[in-house]
C-alpha cells in the first residue's frame, strides 16, 4: 500500500479510536477532566509505547529484505490486535461497566481508557513504526506528517459526521475494518495464511455490527430516546412515573409523566421568581434543560426567550417538555447571543451547568458584564449551579464574579443538609431583592394538592436558608484564569455516586 495512504489511514484510526474512546465512558463518568486526560494520555503513551517497540523491530540501514517482511508481518499482526481492541470496545463497554461499577470513579476511567483507547492506539503505533522499515530521517518525518494529517481530516469526520450520523458501533466497526483491510494490503505476500484468516474474521465480525448496529445499543424497552449529538450522548426514558433526560449520564431534566410538570427542586425553588417580580415579566433562559422551567414560565404569561446551541438537546427535548411556538428558542451559541442581542429582559437565567460539565465561557467576568447589558434597569440575574454543599468553593467564586458587576448576591440552597450535593441559585441584582418572609405562601393551603405543596416547600426551604456566600478567598473568575473544570470534575465525581446509586447498572442511564 502506497506509504502515504497508509499514513492517513493509520491517523485517521488513530483519532477515531481516541474520540470513540471518550464518547464510550461519558454516559458513565461523565464528560469531564477526568475523562479527558484519562483518554489522551491512555492514547498518545499507547501510540508512543507501541512506536518504541515497532522501531525495535528495524535491523537498521541495510537491513536484509527477510527482515523487512519480518517487521511488515508483525505490523500487520499489529493492526489487527488494535482492530480485534476496537471491536471489543463497542461489543464489551456495557458489561466492562457492569462489572466495574461500584469501583471509585477514576480508577473505571483510567482502566476502561487504557481498554478502548491506549491498547488498540499501541497496535497502531507499533504498526506505524515498523512499516518505516530502513527509510532515511526525511521520509520518516514526511510518514509521520502523513499520520498527523490523517488525524486532522479525521477529527471532523468522526466527531461531526460518523458518530452523530451512524453511531458509535458504527463507527467502531469501520475504524476496525479500515485497520484490517490495511493489515490485509501489508501482510498478504509475508504471511498470507494467519493474517488472511485474522483479517476476514475483523472484517466479518465489523460487518455483522454495521448491520445489525442496534442490537449492541439496546438498552431496554424504557429507553424513549437514545441519540448520539455532536457533543453528548441523549437519553430520555420513564422510571416510577417520571420522565428524565440525560447527557452523558447527568440528569438534565426531569418531568412528571402524568402532569408534565418538572419535579427537581432547582425548577421549583425558581417558582420564586414569580414573587419578586410579579406581573407578566420577560425573560431570557439560556439553556433548554428539557424545556420544562421555561416552559413553566411562558404558561404563566411571561414573555420567554430561551437560547440552545445545541441542536440535538432541542430535539431530544420534544419527549420531556418542549414545545415548539410556546416560547421563541434560538440556536447560538450562549454567549455571542448575549453579546449581540439588543433587547432588555428583566430576568435572565443561566440553565446550562449540569453535574458533569461546567462550561467555563458562561462563569467569567466577562460573560457577567455582557449579561448584565441584556437587563432593564431594575432587573436581576440567576445562576442554576450543581455544587457539593453550601460553602463549594464554587459557589463563593461564581459569587463573587457577580460581584463584580452587581452589588447584591444573594444563594439559594435547594439542598438537604449543607454538605449535601444539590443546586445553588445564586440570584445578583443591583438591589436587594424585594421580598419578605410574609409574601411567601402558606403551605398549610395546599394540603389537598400534594404536588403544589411540594413546590411551595421548595420555595420555602431554598428563601428561608438564603445565605451570602462568602467574599473572604473567593476568586473572581475569567476569560484568562478560570480552575472551575477542576471544580467541575470535584462535583462530578460526588454527583456520580448518587447516579449510579440511584439508577443502578441496569437503570438505563448509561
Amino acid at each position: 500500500m502506497n506509504r502515504a495512504l497508509s499514513g492517513l489511514l493509520l491517523g485517521a484510526c488513530t483519532l477515531g479510536t481516541a474520540f470513540a474512546a471518550q464518547r464510550l465512558i461519558a454516559p458513565y463518568s461523565g464528560l469531564g477532566l477526568t475523562l479527558y486526560v484519562a483518554v489522551l494520555a491512555s492514547a498518545l503513551l499507547g501510540f508512543a509505547a507501541g512506536a518504541a517497540l515497532g522501531a525495535g523491530t528495524q535491523d537498521g540501514p541495510g537491513s536484509s529484505s527477510k527482515s523487512g517482511s519480518r517487521s511488515g508481518s508483525q505490523a500487520a499482526r499489529a493492526l489487527l490486535l488494535a482492530a480485534g481492541f476496537t471491536l471489543v470496545a463497542a461489543l464489551a463497554r456495557k458489561p466492562l461497566l457492569v462489572l466495574l461499577s461500584g469501583a471509585e470513579l477514576r480508577v473505571v476511567v483510567t482502566l476502561t481508557s487504557v481498554l478502548f483507547a491506549g491498547l488498540p492506539c499501541l497496535g497502531l503505533g507499533y504498526a506505524f513504526a515498523a512499516g518505516l522499515g530502513d527509510t532515511r530521517a526525511a521520509d520518516a518525518l514526511r510518514a509521520l506528517g502523513w499520520l498527523l494529517l490523517g488525524a486532522a481530516l479525521a477529527a471532523p469526520l468522526v466527531g461531526y459526521v460518523l458518530v452523530p450520523r451512524v453511531g458509535l458501533t458504527v463507527t467502531l466497526a469501520g475504524i476496525a475494518a479500515a485497520e484490517a483491510i490495511v493489515a490485509l494490503v501489508r501482510g498478504a505476500r509475508r504471511s498470507p495464511m494467519p493474517v488472511g484468516a485474522a483479517g476476514l474474521v475483523v472484517l466479518l465480525t465489523a460487518g455483522l455490527q454495521t448491520v445489525r448496529p442496534a442490537a449492541a445499543a439496546r438498552m431496554g424497552p424504557r429507553i424513549l430516546e437514545l441519540k448520539q449529538g455532536l457533543g453528548s450522548e441523549y437519553r430520555v426514558f420513564d422510571r416510577d412515573g417520571a420522565r428524565y433526560e440525560l447527557a452523558d449520564g447527568s440528569i438534565l431534566a426531569v418531568v412528571d409523566t402524568l402532569s408534565g410538570d418538572c419535579v427537581q427542586r432547582g425548577p421549583a425553588a425558581l417558582e420564586l421568581l414569580k414573587l419578586i417580580r410579579t406581573g407578566r415579566d420577560s425573560m431570557l433562559v439560556l439553556g433548554l434543560r428539557g424545556g420544562a422551567l421555561p416552559l413553566a414560565f411562558a404558561r404563566s404569561g411571561w414573555r420567554v426567550r430561551v437560547v440552545e446551541p445545541d441542536h440535538d438537546a432541542v430535539s431530544v427535548s420534544l419527549r420531556v417538555s418542549y414545545r415548539p411556538g410556546e416560547m421563541a428558542l434560538e440556536a447560538q451559541d450562549m454567549r455571542r447571543f448575549v453579546r449581540r442581542d439588543a433587547a432588555r429582559y428583566g430576568v435572565v437565567v443561566v440553565d446550562a451547568f449540569a453535574s458533569s460539565e461546567l462550561p467555563y465561557p458562561l462563569c467569567t467576568r466577562e460573560f457577567v458584564f455582557d449579561v448584565a447589558r441584556r437587563l432593564t434597569p431594575d432587573g436581576l440575574v440567576v445562576m442554576a449551579v450543581e455544587a457539593h454543599g453550601w460553602r463549594d468553593p464554587l459557589v463563593a467564586s461564581l459569587a463573587a464574579t457577580l460581584r463584580a458587576r452587581f452589588a447584591n448576591v444573594v444563594a439559594l440552597p435547594t439542598s438537604e443538609p449543607q454538605n449535601a450535593l444539590g443546586t445553588i441559585l445564586l440570584v445578583a441584582s443591583h438591589e436587594p431583592l424585594p421580598l419578605t418572609d410574609e409574601q411567601l405562601p402558606d403551605p398549610s393551603t395546599f394540603f389537598q394538592n400534594p404536588d403544589a405543596l411540594w413546590v411551595v416547600q421548595q420555595q420555602l426551604h431554598a428563601w428561608l436558608n438564603r445565605y451570602e456566600p462568602p467574599r473572604e478567598g473567593a476568586m473572581v473568575l475569567t476569560d484568562d484564569k478560570s480552575p472551575v473544570e477542576v471544580w467541575a470534575d470535584r462535583v462530578n465525581h460526588a454527583a456520580r455516586r448518587e447516579l449510579h446509586a440511584f439508577f443502578g447498572p441496569n437503570g438505563g442511564s448509561w
